[in-house]
Protein backbone atom coordinates (compact mmCIF):
# COMPACT_ATOMS: atom_id res chain seq x y z
CA UNK A 1 0.00 0.00 0.00
CA UNK A 2 1.00 3.43 -0.45
CA UNK A 3 0.94 6.64 1.34
CA UNK A 4 0.10 9.43 -1.20
CA UNK A 5 0.25 13.13 0.17
CA UNK A 6 -2.11 15.64 -0.36
CA UNK A 7 -1.49 19.34 -2.13
CA UNK A 8 -4.76 21.06 -2.51
CA UNK A 9 -4.39 24.54 -3.79
CA UNK A 10 -7.00 27.38 -3.54
CA UNK A 11 -5.90 30.93 -5.23
CA UNK A 12 -2.51 29.60 -5.76
CA UNK A 13 -2.18 28.67 -1.92
CA UNK A 14 -1.98 25.06 -0.32
CA UNK A 15 -5.13 25.05 1.98
CA UNK A 16 -7.61 22.25 3.24
CA UNK A 17 -11.35 22.33 3.95
CA UNK A 18 -13.61 20.78 6.44
CA UNK A 19 -15.90 17.92 4.75
CA UNK A 20 -15.18 19.81 1.59
CA UNK A 21 -17.20 22.94 2.45
CA UNK A 22 -15.28 26.58 1.33
CA UNK A 23 -16.68 28.24 4.08
CA UNK A 24 -14.32 26.41 6.42
CA UNK A 25 -10.96 27.13 4.51
CA UNK A 26 -7.33 26.80 6.35
CA UNK A 27 -4.54 27.87 4.05
CA UNK A 28 -1.16 27.21 4.96
CA UNK A 29 2.47 28.99 4.88
CA UNK A 30 4.42 27.81 1.76
CA UNK A 31 4.57 27.53 -2.37
CA UNK A 32 2.68 24.30 -3.70
CA UNK A 33 5.72 23.49 -5.17
CA UNK A 34 7.60 23.70 -1.85
CA UNK A 35 5.21 21.36 -0.13
CA UNK A 36 5.95 18.61 -3.27
CA UNK A 37 9.48 18.76 -2.88
CA UNK A 38 9.55 18.20 1.06
CA UNK A 39 6.73 15.38 0.11
CA UNK A 40 9.18 13.35 -2.06
CA UNK A 41 12.31 14.07 0.01
CA UNK A 42 10.20 12.36 2.42
CA UNK A 43 9.53 9.28 0.25
CA UNK A 44 6.60 10.38 -1.63
CA UNK A 45 6.18 8.29 -5.00
CA UNK A 46 2.88 10.03 -5.90
CA UNK A 47 1.76 13.19 -5.18
CA UNK A 48 -2.35 13.51 -4.73
CA UNK A 49 -3.03 17.38 -5.97
CA UNK A 50 -6.04 19.22 -6.12
CA UNK A 51 -7.52 22.12 -8.32
CA UNK A 52 -9.93 23.32 -5.51
CA UNK A 53 -10.38 26.45 -8.01
CA UNK A 54 -11.32 24.14 -10.52
CA UNK A 55 -13.56 21.82 -8.82
CA UNK A 56 -15.19 24.89 -7.14
CA UNK A 57 -15.82 26.46 -10.63
CA UNK A 58 -15.73 23.58 -13.48
CA UNK A 59 -12.91 25.27 -14.47
CA UNK A 60 -8.86 23.65 -14.68
CA UNK A 61 -7.63 27.17 -13.62
CA UNK A 62 -4.36 26.42 -12.29
CA UNK A 63 -2.39 24.67 -15.34
CA UNK A 64 0.73 26.29 -15.07
CA UNK A 65 1.20 26.37 -11.08
CA UNK A 66 0.33 21.94 -11.71
CA UNK A 67 2.33 21.95 -14.46
CA UNK A 68 5.20 23.12 -12.79
CA UNK A 69 4.89 20.95 -10.40
CA UNK A 70 4.75 17.87 -12.21
CA UNK A 71 8.24 19.04 -13.96
CA UNK A 72 10.21 19.87 -10.87
CA UNK A 73 9.61 16.34 -8.82
CA UNK A 74 9.92 13.06 -9.83
CA UNK A 75 7.64 11.94 -7.57
CA UNK A 76 4.00 11.18 -10.15
CA UNK A 77 1.33 13.89 -9.77
CA UNK A 78 -2.37 12.73 -9.81
CA UNK A 79 -4.63 15.55 -10.22
CA UNK A 80 -8.10 16.01 -9.65
CA UNK A 81 -10.90 19.77 -9.00
CA UNK A 82 -11.83 21.07 -12.55
CA UNK A 83 -11.61 17.98 -15.36
CA UNK A 84 -14.39 18.06 -16.68
CA UNK A 85 -14.13 17.39 -20.94
CA UNK A 86 -11.60 15.46 -22.62
CA UNK A 87 -9.41 18.48 -23.94
CA UNK A 88 -8.99 19.80 -20.21
CA UNK A 89 -7.92 16.07 -19.41
CA UNK A 90 -5.78 16.27 -22.53
CA UNK A 91 -4.22 19.22 -21.64
CA UNK A 92 -3.20 17.88 -17.67
CA UNK A 93 -1.64 14.55 -18.82
CA UNK A 94 0.08 17.41 -22.03
CA UNK A 95 1.50 18.80 -18.76
CA UNK A 96 2.98 15.99 -17.19
CA UNK A 97 0.60 14.63 -15.15
CA UNK A 98 0.48 10.97 -14.76
CA UNK A 99 -3.09 10.47 -14.40
CA UNK A 100 -5.69 12.51 -13.84
CA UNK A 101 -8.95 12.13 -11.51
CA UNK A 102 -12.62 12.10 -12.52
CA UNK A 103 -15.45 13.29 -10.26
CA UNK A 104 -18.42 15.26 -10.86
CA UNK A 105 -18.48 13.69 -14.87
CA UNK A 106 -17.79 10.20 -14.01
CA UNK A 107 -21.94 9.82 -13.19
CA UNK A 108 -22.43 9.87 -17.46
CA UNK A 109 -21.57 6.27 -18.57
CA UNK A 110 -20.48 7.95 -22.48
CA UNK A 111 -17.73 10.42 -21.33
CA UNK A 112 -16.15 7.56 -18.87
CA UNK A 113 -16.25 5.13 -22.04
CA UNK A 114 -14.96 7.78 -23.50
CA UNK A 115 -11.92 8.57 -21.51
CA UNK A 116 -11.24 4.73 -21.31
CA UNK A 117 -11.30 3.85 -24.75
CA UNK A 118 -8.67 7.26 -25.45
CA UNK A 119 -6.21 7.57 -22.21
CA UNK A 120 -6.53 3.98 -20.80
CA UNK A 121 -6.99 3.49 -16.98
CA UNK A 122 -3.62 4.17 -16.07
CA UNK A 123 -4.25 7.57 -16.96
CA UNK A 124 -7.82 8.07 -15.61
CA UNK A 125 -8.80 7.16 -12.22
CA UNK A 126 -12.05 7.83 -11.23
CA UNK A 127 -13.36 9.63 -7.53
CA UNK A 128 -15.94 7.77 -5.88
CA UNK A 129 -16.92 10.90 -3.34
CA UNK A 130 -19.90 9.96 -0.64
CA UNK A 131 -21.93 11.39 1.81
CA UNK A 132 -23.97 8.74 3.33
CA UNK A 133 -24.00 6.40 0.51
CA UNK A 134 -24.80 8.97 -1.54
CA UNK A 135 -22.87 10.21 -4.72
CA UNK A 136 -21.17 14.06 -4.65
CA UNK A 137 -20.46 16.24 -7.45
CA UNK A 138 -19.19 19.65 -7.90
CA UNK A 139 -16.77 20.47 -5.51
CA UNK A 140 -18.82 18.29 -3.32
CA UNK A 141 -21.48 20.89 -3.47
CA UNK A 142 -24.81 18.85 -5.04
CA UNK A 143 -25.64 15.49 -4.10
CA UNK A 144 -27.56 12.90 -6.48
CA UNK A 145 -29.25 10.19 -6.42
CA UNK A 146 -26.76 7.19 -6.92
CA UNK A 147 -26.27 4.38 -5.11
CA UNK A 148 -22.92 3.38 -4.19
CA UNK A 149 -22.75 -0.05 -5.65
CA UNK A 150 -24.45 0.23 -8.45
CA UNK A 151 -22.25 3.12 -9.65
CA UNK A 152 -18.79 1.07 -9.32
CA UNK A 153 -20.70 -1.47 -10.91
CA UNK A 154 -20.83 0.72 -13.89
CA UNK A 155 -17.46 1.74 -13.56
CA UNK A 156 -15.85 -1.39 -13.61
CA UNK A 157 -18.08 -2.44 -16.84
CA UNK A 158 -16.79 0.78 -18.40
CA UNK A 159 -12.88 -0.50 -17.70
CA UNK A 160 -12.13 1.65 -14.82
CA UNK A 161 -9.25 -0.23 -12.85
CA UNK A 162 -8.39 2.38 -10.10
CA UNK A 163 -10.69 4.66 -7.87
CA UNK A 164 -10.18 7.20 -5.35
CA UNK A 165 -12.78 6.68 -2.38
CA UNK A 166 -13.67 9.51 0.10
CA UNK A 167 -16.04 9.85 2.53
CA UNK A 168 -16.70 13.67 2.97
CA UNK A 169 -18.14 13.78 6.23
CA UNK A 170 -14.61 12.59 7.46
CA UNK A 171 -12.78 14.28 5.13
CA UNK A 172 -10.92 17.35 6.78
CA UNK A 173 -11.79 16.29 10.33
CA UNK A 174 -8.77 14.29 11.36
CA UNK A 175 -11.18 11.62 13.11
CA UNK A 176 -10.11 8.69 10.92
CA UNK A 177 -11.52 7.11 7.95
CA UNK A 178 -14.86 5.83 7.97
CA UNK A 179 -13.79 2.11 7.73
CA UNK A 180 -17.17 0.61 7.92
CA UNK A 181 -18.06 3.00 4.15
CA UNK A 182 -14.58 1.69 2.99
CA UNK A 183 -15.51 -2.22 3.54
CA UNK A 184 -18.96 -1.71 2.30
CA UNK A 185 -16.77 -0.53 -0.80
CA UNK A 186 -14.32 -3.04 -1.01
CA UNK A 187 -16.84 -5.62 -0.85
CA UNK A 188 -18.56 -4.16 -3.32
CA UNK A 189 -16.17 -4.06 -6.54
CA UNK A 190 -12.80 -5.73 -7.79
CA UNK A 191 -11.20 -2.34 -8.57
CA UNK A 192 -7.86 -1.18 -6.56
CA UNK A 193 -9.25 1.60 -4.11
CA UNK A 194 -7.32 4.40 -2.68
CA UNK A 195 -8.45 5.14 0.60
CA UNK A 196 -9.75 8.95 1.29
CA UNK A 197 -10.24 11.21 4.08
CA UNK A 198 -9.89 11.39 7.85
CA UNK A 199 -6.47 9.51 7.45
CA UNK A 200 -4.84 11.43 11.18
CA UNK A 201 -2.50 8.63 12.90
CA UNK A 202 -0.50 5.39 12.41
CA UNK A 203 -3.22 3.64 13.67
CA UNK A 204 -5.38 4.47 10.92
CA UNK A 205 -2.07 3.16 8.45
CA UNK A 206 -2.28 0.17 10.00
CA UNK A 207 -5.81 -0.47 9.80
CA UNK A 208 -6.11 0.18 5.94
CA UNK A 209 -2.86 -1.92 5.61
CA UNK A 210 -4.66 -4.66 6.84
CA UNK A 211 -7.14 -4.20 4.05
CA UNK A 212 -4.47 -4.42 1.11
CA UNK A 213 -5.77 -7.78 0.78
CA UNK A 214 -9.34 -6.65 0.04
CA UNK A 215 -8.23 -4.15 -2.29
CA UNK A 216 -6.48 -1.64 -0.82
CA UNK A 217 -3.89 -0.32 -2.86
CA UNK A 218 -3.06 3.52 -1.29
CA UNK A 219 -4.39 5.86 1.13
CA UNK A 220 -4.09 9.83 0.52
CA UNK A 221 -3.32 11.97 3.80
CA UNK A 222 -3.79 15.51 3.81
CA UNK A 223 -4.58 17.30 6.73
CA UNK A 224 -2.60 15.42 9.14
CA UNK A 225 0.63 16.01 7.92
CA UNK A 226 0.24 20.08 7.91
CA UNK A 227 -1.07 20.04 11.27
CA UNK A 228 2.09 17.80 12.13
CA UNK A 229 -0.33 14.81 13.11
CA UNK A 230 1.96 12.13 11.29
CA UNK A 231 4.96 12.41 9.78
CA UNK A 232 5.00 10.96 6.05
CA UNK A 233 8.29 9.37 5.77
CA UNK A 234 7.01 6.82 8.88
CA UNK A 235 3.69 6.72 7.45
CA UNK A 236 5.24 5.10 4.32
CA UNK A 237 7.31 2.97 6.13
CA UNK A 238 4.31 1.66 8.07
CA UNK A 239 2.23 0.98 5.02
CA UNK A 240 4.94 -0.91 3.24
Amino acid sequence: MIVIPAIDILGGKVARLKRGDFKFEKRYDGAPLDFAKKWEEQGAEWIHVVDLDGAKTGYFSNIKLIGSIASSVKASIELGGGLRDRETVKKALDAGISRVIIGTRAIEKNFVKELMEEFGPEKVIVGVDSREDRISVAGWTKTVDININDFLVELEGLGVRTIVFTDILKDGMLSGPNFAALDKVLNATGMNVIASGGVSSTDDILKLKQMESKGVTGCIVGKALYEGMLELREAIELAK
